[in-house]
């Protein structure tokens, strides 16, 4: 029996960081050739949820939580995160607006209380410059760690999680020679095919989220 994509057609709305956006994204465009969807790129190179972060206001969060960007008419909202993100980690129980597990569990409740979409956080690959081991300049703690937090995070609100840093193939091993990226985080051509194939094999069986009214839609 022939698999059926679920995706085909969708409306997705994607945020994130540079590794997300039109700029400098490399799996989003293989996600959407595999998939289907219909892709509005909310990505925002140096962008963060966390006010202490790289863009030093938080320009993600800002974009995840405007209500009138179309969002409400979205089948999937993804939201990127691990990179960019301040010293301010917090707890998962959190919900200030000033640490990352705050942050996130405002946008998050935001995204669940404002649309019927189906969310999926996407936990993005660090910086090719660290080992698994080495803790964070800023957050103290290494990568592995933060984003097993930010999967209890999406896990404690309920949202799948797709865990590029843990599962997607881009060890320090394998990535610290510049292979697939130019630089020291961004995705050439070869690592965006590859980011977007392991993606791509994560959301196929995530399913539809249906919301009131759309049940004779599906």
């Amino acid at each position: 029996m022939e698999n059926v994509n679920h995706w085909k057609g969708r409306l997705w709305y994607a945020y994130g960081t540079s590794m997300t956006s039109t700029e400098y994204g490399k799996y989003v465009p293989v996600v959407e050739k595999l998939s289907g969807l219909r892709v509005v790129n909310k990505g925002i190179p140096a962008s963060c949820l966390t006010p202490d972060g790289f863009d030093g206001r938080g320009g993600m969060k800002i974009a995840v939580t405007d209500p009138d960007d179309g969002k409400k008419e979205a089948d999937l909202i993804t939201v990127e995160v691990l990179p960019n993100e301040g010293p301010n980690v917090g707890g998962i129980y959190d919900t200030d607006g000033n640490s990352f597990c705050g942050c996130l569990n405002q946008c998050l409740r935001f995204l669940q209380e404002n649309t019927a979409a189906q969310i999926v956080v996407i936990i993005m690959i660090g910086s090719n410059t660290y080992k698994p081991e080495d803790p964070h300049e800023l957050r103290k703690i290494p990568n592995y760690e933060f984003a097993k937090i930010i999967e209890e995070v999406a896990h404690l609100n309920g949202v799948p999680v797709i865990n590029a840093f843990c599962e997607a193939g881009f060890g320090y091993a394998r990535v610290k020679n510049h292979d697939y990226q130019p630089d020291n985080i961004h995705l050439n051509d070869i690592g965006g095919l590859n980011m977007g194939n392991f993606i791509w094999s994560k959301l196929k069986d995530i399913p539809l989220w249906i919301g009131p009214g759309k049940a004779e839609d599906n």
